[in-house]
């Protein structure tokens, strides 16, 4: 998955990165877990590739839980860095041992520089 941003040019993104001293995006990541109640799916790492493309951040995603509330479980991953170089992510990747067991989705927030 490569991520893009329309109406965002890199002249407009390298132009906003030399005016601003902080960047922040919020990435939220959608599951819905296909085991049964209250028992949760294997943990999976993603890694989020940096706008620079040398460097990437890595986390856990904990395994989705059904529960009597909601068939859909939330994670967000919220960044905010001084290294603008960072944001915007450009792609992402989620490593789960062939676990296929349920459905996921990403849902990539915009960049904000100040």
């Amino acid at each position: 998955l490569q991520l893009e941003y329309e109406g965002a040019s890199p002249v407009q993104l390298r132009f906003l990165k030399l005016r601003s001293s902080l960047a922040t995006q919020k990435v939220s990541y959608s599951c819905r877990p296909a085991s049964e109640q209250g028992q949760p799916q294997l943990e999976k790492a993603i890694q989020f590739l940096a706008d620079s493309r040398e460097q990437s951040y890595a986390a856990t995603l904990q395994g989705c839980v059904l529960d009597n509330e909601s068939s859909i479980t939330d994670t967000i991953f919220q960044f905010a860095t001084e290294e603008l170089a960072l944001l915007p992510l450009r792609d992402l990747a989620v490593f789960h041992n062939g676990d296929a067991s349920h459905q996921f989705g990403f849902t990539v927030g915009p960049v904000c520089f100040s």
